[in-house]
């Protein structure tokens, strides 16, 4: 195999799923002209990755789903885990044509296979604390075939799993993308063999080129303010101002008169340290006090911190995602995208962009057709930070 393949499919269960993705896998390689199917029988041992994501309701066949595609794909290598939901491009019937789709609450399985050389790939295993990442990405492969590029998958019933993704190699070391999992009983993650607990994944070596963008699901309503007083995750004032009356200025008079409309809408943004391009990283706004004039935040912050508020409207997700994809197109300068991963919040995809897949049709539209596989996460991962809302797309040139 030389080409990326992918596949999305949805069915009645886990076998029927698996039957669909394996017809859609053979469809495409029977798309190929004579000397590739000449080929085809001898090229399949050298398969290189499978990169495999799964809704929810297969959680429990999820370690049977990765036999069987190992066995029907000839692929022995596998990473990937179980999402919130699926999405990307697939085949749609006899004709073969492209299907773009997103999966939430039924069984489906979005695949992509890589044809990439076993020397040029590192299986990480599961991480539990943020003391194991060092041993982990900083082993002899490692060390020989970077910068490196990891597509991880995290378990976020992990309490340490931020600082475990924190803890991995940042700037000229290393550029991590991925996010977090669906919550589960039994093993959600492969990196080869079904694992759980921590963060696992892969390691691409510095000769695969990769290019990533990464798109804000929430805007500014307002500057950054200092927090002057505060206790774990309650802000008291901002600026020296009581720090209800700040967000009032901020998000206006009409939201002001009624704070019960904030929920959901209005969230709080943190900046990343040591960013150039102004990031920020969005935590929810869980609570507020009318009488004492302060504000929760679902992250502990400390007297000194800077947060913006910031709102979430479909409007400012398209267009942000939209003006990325856009800079990613010129980034990419004309080569030609052999396949990609696209990592999105559960709160993005037809909830924020109106219907299913048009989340994923926006990155046809500006970059082109191309294999894709992607899932909708609790949080996620891009460079070394967590992140919510937000949208990861990695494409491999």
């Amino acid at each position: 195999m030389t080409n990326f393949e992918s596949a999305l499919a949805m069915g009645a269960d886990w076998k029927a799923v698996v039957a669909s993705v394996g017809a859609q896998l053979s469809a495409s390689e029977s798309a190929g002209d004579t000397a590739r199917d000449s080929a085809r029988d001898s090229a399949r041992d050298q398969r290189g990755l499978g990169i495999v994501y799964a809704t929810e309701s297969l959680a429990p066949h999820f370690s049977d789903i990765v036999l069987t595609l190992r066995a029907r794909t000839g692929v022995h290598h596998w990473v990937g885990c179980v999402g919130m939901g699926v999405c990307g491009i697939g085949h749609q019937g006899v004709s073969g044509d492209r299907a773009i789709g997103e999966y939430h609450d039924q069984p489906a399985l979005s695949v992509l296979i890589a044809p990439w050389p076993e020397s040029s790939f590192h299986i990480l295993p599961s991480m539990s604390s943020s003391e194991s990442v060092c041993g982990a990405v900083s082993d002899a492969w490692a060390a020989t075939h970077g910068p490196l590029f990891g597509l991880v998958h995290g378990d976020p019933r992990n309490r340490h799993i931020g600082a475990i993704v924190e803890a991995l190699p940042a700037a000229g070391e290393g550029y991590f993308v991925g996010g977090l999992t669906t919550l589960a009983d039994t093993p959600v993650q492969v990196a080869d063999q079904p694992t759980s607990g921590g963060l696992s994944g892969l390691l691409l070596a510095a000769d695969i080129p990769v290019m990533v963008t990464h798109s804000q699901g929430c805007s500014p309503v307002g500057p950054f303010h200092r927090i002057t007083a505060s206790e774990h995750s309650i802000i008291a004032s901002l600026d020296g101002r009581r720090a209800l009356d700040v967000l009032k200025d901020d998000v206006g008079e009409i939201l002001a008169r009624d704070l019960s409309r904030l929920g959901g809408y209005i969230h709080i943004a943190l900046p990343v340290p040591g960013s150039d391009t102004n990031d920020y990283t969005v935590r929810n706004l869980v609570g507020i006090d009318p009488k004492g004039g302060m504000i929760a935040v679902g992250e502990d912050v400390d007297i000194g911190d800077r947060i913006m508020f910031v709102r979430r409207d479909p409007e400012s997700a398209q267009q942000d995602f939209f003006t990325r994809l856009t800079s990613l197109k010129a980034r990419i300068g004309g080569k030609p995208i052999r396949g990609g991963v696209f990592v999105s919040c559960i709160a993005r995809g037809e909830a924020m962009f109106g219907e299913a897949g048009r989340e994923v049709g926006l990155i046809q539209d500006v970059l082109g057709d191309f294999p894709l596989a992607g899932f909708y996460a609790n949080d996620e991962i891009c460079g070394n930070r967590m992140y919510g809302y937000t949208g990861v797309l990695s494409v491999f040139l």
